[in-house]
């Protein structure tokens, strides 16, 4: 909880620092980054294990660990950083800081490295908010290149669609997916649910940057329906009743709304000052 309070207040400085709304997609994209990384290191290769004993499910409870470190507090410092324009030595002590915590978490049992190091995260929180600064600057031009559009697009659609099908999942144990990767069921379902939201990812922010109307939305949604209904018939989604999988579906039409919406903040062509960095 303190963890999100704290994310809560750096995204607040830095709202107060930027007076640009561009500050939210800016946020997101940075969450759905560390969602990208995660999926490979978390989900596939078992880097580490979160015990914050929220839920009897050993692996979603540590999904929800993970969660609220890399989809809040990370995220959120890198805005912090950007929007600041806090200068590199900084930013290694923040680095040395997080690696302090990550070092008393382990101490104190709710968190456990497989074949992580603490080093690289260390490392990680040193390349993030340098590749963060670079990506403010790029949001605060008034015209954006169309793939840096694109991507931004992307990745911000993983972190929204990946946090709404993490919660569903997570809610409702009468839906998932099992195609039979893992032998644990629980990161079955979550791998096979992110490979979903990043094929999603791509057909979003192709609809979103080519400023698709409501047909071709209706046609990308009517696609997805198609493609749960043959998953369905392959036995690799499960669910209780066709009332959850139209949930599924109008949780990814709201997307598709909220990314319309970022992406109208994206191309403002509004001045944003820039603290000038030395």
């Amino acid at each position: 909880m303190l963890l999100v309070i704290a994310s809560l207040l750096f995204i607040a400085l830095s709202w107060f620092r930027t007076k640009s709304l561009k500050i939210i997609p800016f946020y997101i994209c940075i969450a759905g980054a560390v969602y990208i990384f995660e999926l490979v290191i978390f989900v596939l290769l078992n880097s580490y294990y979160y015990k914050p004993g929220i839920l009897r499910n050993s692996f979603y409870d540590s999904a929800i660990g993970s969660i609220v470190s890399n989809g809040f507090i990370v995220p959120s410092t890198c805005t912090l950083i950007a929007a600041y324009g806090i200068r590199f030595r900084w930013v290694l002590l923040i680095a040395v800081g997080f690696m302090g915590i990550e070092q008393t978490f382990i101490y104190l049992g709710v968190f456990e490295h497989h074949w992580w190091k603490i080093i690289y995260t260390g490392t990680g929180l040193i390349l993030l908010p340098l590749m963060g600064r670079w990506l403010w600057k790029k949001l605060c031009q008034a015209n954006q290149p169309y793939l840096i559009r694109l991507i931004v697009l992307y990745i911000i659609n993983v972190s929204l669609q990946g946090t709404f099908m993490s919660g569903l999942l997570l809610l409702f144990h009468q839906i998932g997916f099992r195609p039979g990767w893992f032998e644990d069921p629980a990161r079955d379902n979550l791998a096979f649910a992110t490979l979903i939201v990043h094929i999603d990812s791509v057909l979003f922010a192709l609809l979103i940057s080519l400023r698709g109307n409501w047909i071709w939305k209706a046609i990308v949604i009517g696609l997805l329906g198609c493609g749960y209904w043959w998953l369905s018939l392959r036995d690799i989604l499960y669910t209780s009743g066709i009332g959850l999988v139209l949930l599924l579906l109008m949780l990814q039409i709201v997307v598709i709304q909220l990314l319309g919406g970022l992406h109208r903040i994206i191309v403002e062509k509004s001045a944003v000052l820039l603290r000038r960095e030395n």
